[in-house]
């Protein structure tokens, strides 16, 4: 018998449909199927996508909404409307009570005119042509605003979606940002302002705010301009011309235009009488006919500013205290400097402020009495602060104040700092670190790689010293008072790089014109080569930190302000400081300038000395001797003084700085109680030996060299024994170190620093982070008695000179 296959297929022969076994076949899917198929997931995972995003750009947006609807309108229609004069108030010394010394007010050419006194024609010609749902919606007509955002979106603007109540915010915060943004937050603050005054006040605001051409603000102005008579004597034709203006103040300006205005006022009439303000034809008639006829005044005269050139010029602390005030509101309000600067003339404000009086006329004076016999365009600008960072005195040019908002070279010319910048990052961020200690042993050597030499193709070697040489192995203490930049530069290394001191600079110490190169480039933070720069007042608010524990504080002008109800809106009376550095680095820091000052035979220093106080501080030249610096302080207050020209040059007398400090500190000093600087408990008091810088003693403390130092960041004990013979103090070669020739040459490749009007150039070297030095050598400096100061050390030119 044959063997058969289960499968064989004659098995199954003969049997009905219903014994067959049921015979599945896999049948493959259409093309056309699996790319519906595929199509339908594709969308729907797109539809997913987009829901979820949809969700979250709608919580977010809502969030967004919610902030802005929460914020203050920064609008006071009552202040407004009275245009009040804001008043500035200064403690007196003696009693210690605020007495007013100066008013400010706007002088644009607005004349408030009272709801009352307005005429209805007036009213209904601009709710007519601008917002004829005014009074029926509640700060927004949305149908309008969403034909704007529609608008918006396909890149144009249209002024016509907004409402009355709107036109008025605008134009009071000045918010002309053609942006979706910009609408959301005129609509928040629309509805915001509709909650807290009623129509009437609304549209009295409006009437006496927006521009109607030729600097008029308000229909008093332009009724009195366009027509010689009050607002409330003019015609219906009259206000429909005056109305016609706020749409576009240029084009239906009809002492410009006149046949566009007529066209614009008779476009106004006519919807007058369509939206059934204008109740008869025979007065529609009338209006037309006047309109046809319409002739206009204008300027009566050229010159209607009398004697302006004796008005009071107000000092340069009323000018920064005008700057500082403008951009707070702006912040508070969220409003533009434009909008900001109005409210302080129109709203009366209270401003106490910060001035001390006596030391402000003093210090003007003293600016226009510089010595110029050898720089006879010499400028200056100069600080004095308190270490809660209050302005008491400041002066921004040594030639007497000719004009309100002067340019002001201690509060907007971005400087070059020279070698005054080393106290503020390298030496205390080292020190913060526990990578130096006040008499570490520190090297004077140049590094490497310090910048390329785009002649040679390479890297050189740097910084120059000013000295003309390099010391080796020196403490820390004598490479501040020598102002060594070959140490600093090291230190810049040790600490981590420029990006390290750049960090600080701009978190901690509010420095605000450095760019991203200070940032890379080891020449800058480290001896004040930089390609941004620095201001007058910056460099006096970062040095405080030494005299207060280690904190930085904003600088301020005033103590608080008042709204016109005597509601405090700013207040710098409670502010909040930064932790710039530990309170020990800052006592450490300190007694280390104190020691640059009480010592100083290789920079300018000496001058700053005020007899009877303990005065610290540091100097700081740059390229050529184009700028000459000093920063330090008393116990009392801190002071930074900056001298050179607007055109860069070379200076002739760099004693200016320092002697400017002694003599302005002096003078506040002169009737104050002596008293300590507020140094950390925290520190020990140590004698320590000049050469190794090892401890002598911390029991019998006294000398001249008196370090101060934490007990986890001492040196050892060692022998209080050195031969003075084997270390020459004043040489300027020595300690191990190797000469760098006569130093006749700039250590930078590029040009030196600049300040003109504010601004500064600086080369920041080839590339790779270096730096080109940009300060000039001070030189070994002989005491005043023993015959002035001396040259460049080396045998340096003033003319290509090193940082000091």
């Amino acid at each position: 018998m044959r063997n058969k296959r289960e499968t064989d297929i004659s098995s199954y022969m003969g049997k009905t449909p219903e014994q067959q076994p049921e015979i599945t076949y896999k049948r493959s899917e259409s093309g056309a199927k699996r790319f519906f198929k595929g199509l339908g997931k594709f969308l729907l995972t797109i539809f997913s996508v987009l829901a979820v995003a949809g969700i979250v750009t709608a919580i977010s947006l809502a969030i967004y909404i919610i902030a802005l609807a929460s914020e203050p309108t920064g609008i006071d229609l009552k202040a407004k409307s009275l245009n009040q004069t804001s008043r500035i108030f200064i403690k007196d010394s003696d009693t210690g009570e605020f007495t007013e010394t100066r008013k400010l007010y706007s002088t644009e050419n607005r004349i408030w005119v009272d709801n009352q006194n307005i005429p209805d024609y007036m009213k209904e010609a601009q709710v007519a042509i601008e917002d004829k749902r005014f009074y029926e919606h509640n700060g927004v007509d949305w149908q309008r605003t969403l034909s704007a955002v529609a608008m918006l979106a396909t890149g144009s603007d249209s002024y016509g979606g907004s409402t009355i109540t709107q036109q008025l915010i605008k134009n009071i915060t000045d918010d002309n940002e053609v942006s979706i943004n910009r609408k959301l937050r005129e609509i928040c603050k629309a509805l915001k302002l509709e909650q807290e005054y009623t129509k009437d006040q609304i549209l009295e605001a409006y009437l006496n705010v927006v521009n109607y051409g030729n600097n008029c603000q308000g229909v008093e102005a332009a009724a009195q301009l366009y027509f010689g008579k009050s607002i409330k004597d003019c015609s219906l034709a009259e206000c429909a011309a005056i109305a016609g203006i706020t749409q576009n103040p240029s084009r239906w300006n009809p002492l410009i235009y006149p046949e566009n205005n007529r066209e614009r006022r008779e476009l106004i009439l006519s919807e007058m009488y369509d939206q059934g303000v204008i109740k008869t034809k025979k007065e529609y008639d009338e209006a037309m006919s006047e309109s046809a006829k319409m002739t206009f005044v204008g300027f009566k005269s050229a010159s209607e500013d009398e004697d302006d050139e004796d008005n009071d010029v107000q000092n340069w602390y009323y000018d920064q205290l005008f700057y500082d005030l403008r951009d707070d509101l702006a912040r508070y309000y969220n409003i533009s400097p434009d909008a900001a600067s109005e409210k302080i003339y129109t709203e009366g404000l209270k401003i106490y402020c910060a001035m001390d009086e006596k030391m402000q006329n003093y210090i003007e004076k003293e600016a226009m009495n510089i010595d110029k016999s050898a720089d006879p365009s010499i400028e200056l600008g100069s600080v004095l602060m308190d270490f809660d960072g209050r302005v008491i005195a400041t002066v921004g040019s040594s030639n007497r104040k000719t004009t309100d908002l002067a340019w002001d070279r201690a509060a907007h010319s971005a400087l070059q700092p020279g070698s005054s910048i080393k106290p503020l990052f390298v030496y205390p961020i080292a020190i913060e670190n526990k990578q130096l200690y006040f008499s570490s042993t520190v090297l004077d050597e140049p590094i490497e790689k310090y910048e390329y030499d785009e002649a040679s193709g390479g890297y050189i070697s740097g910084p120059k010293n000013a000295y003309g040489s390099y010391l080796g192995n020196i403490l820390l203490p004598d490479a501040i008072e020598r102002s060594s930049n070959a140490v600093a530069v090291q230190v810049m290394e040790l600490i981590g790089g420029p990006s390290v001191a750049y960090e600080q600079a701009i978190t901690k110490m509010n420095f605000k014109h450095l760019t991203e190169l200070d940032g890379v480039n080891t020449g800058a933070l480290s001896i004040g080569g930089l390609n941004g720069g620095v201001t007058v007042r910056e460099m006096a608010s970062a040095y405080t930190y030494m005299g207060n524990e280690g904190l930085y504080y904003k600088p301020y002008t005033y103590y608080y302000i008042t709204d016109s109800e005597d509601n405090i809106i700013l207040d710098n009376r409670d502010a909040v400081p930064k932790q710039a550095y530990s309170a020990e680095t800052a006592g450490i820091m300190n007694r280390l300038l104190h020691y640059n000052v009480e010592n100083s035979q290789n920079t300018y220093a000496m001058y700053a000395r005020v007899p009877g106080w303990d005065i610290v501080g540091k100097t700081g030249t740059t390229d050529s001797d184009r700028d000459c610096w000093f920063c330090g302080m008393s116990p009392y207050a801190v002071m930074a003084t900056w001298t050179g020209f607007d055109s860069p040059q070379t200076i002739s007398d760099k004693t200016r700085s320092a002697k400017f400090f002694a003599n302005v500190m002096g003078e506040y000093l002169k009737d104050k109680e002596q008293k300590e600087y507020k140094i950390s408990k925290n520190l020990i008091p140590a004698t320590y030996n000049p050469v190794t810088g090892l401890v002598i003693s911390t029991d019998s403390v006294s000398g001249k060299y008196v370090g101060y130092y934490t007990e986890d960041n001492m040196p050892a004990f060692g022998s209080a024994w050195y031969d003075d013979s084997t270390y020459d103090w004043n040489a300027y070669s020595g300690g191990g170190g190797e000469s760098s020739g006569s130093g006749g040459e700039s250590s930078g490749s590029g040009g030196g620093s600049s300040s003109s009007g504010g601004e500064s150039s600086q080369s920041s070297g080839g590339g790779g982070g270096g730096q080109s030095s940009a300060e000039s050598s001070e030189g070994p400096v002989v005491p005043p008695e023993q015959g002035g100061g001396g040259g460049g050390g080396g045998g340096q030119s003033s003319a290509d000179a090193v940082i000091e």
